[in-house]
């Protein structure tokens, strides 16, 4: 593990010490950012959407609703 971690150093201290550009450097960096930002977002557990609320059973329907306000204008 200490050894992966090492050579994980080195090669960043080597990417680091290339005859690029900062510009060039900076723009492998955030496509690296971005790259992980994409691959975290296919690999999410959440397919279905976010869920808020408490999930404490009170539902309300709308298409069994059966329009009640509509009577109470009727009756008038």
């Amino acid at each position: 593990m200490l050894d992966c971690l090492r050579d994980m150093m080195k090669s960043v201290k080597d990417f680091f010490k290339r005859d690029w550009t900062l510009t060039e450097k900076i723009l492998v960096m955030l496509c690296c950012v971005m790259f992980g930002i994409i691959k975290g977002f296919l690999m999410a557990p959440i397919k279905k959407g976010v869920s808020l609320g408490n999930n404490n059973g009170n539902i309300y329907n709308q298409l069994e609703d059966d329009y009640w306000l509509d009577e109470e204008e009727d009756e008038e």
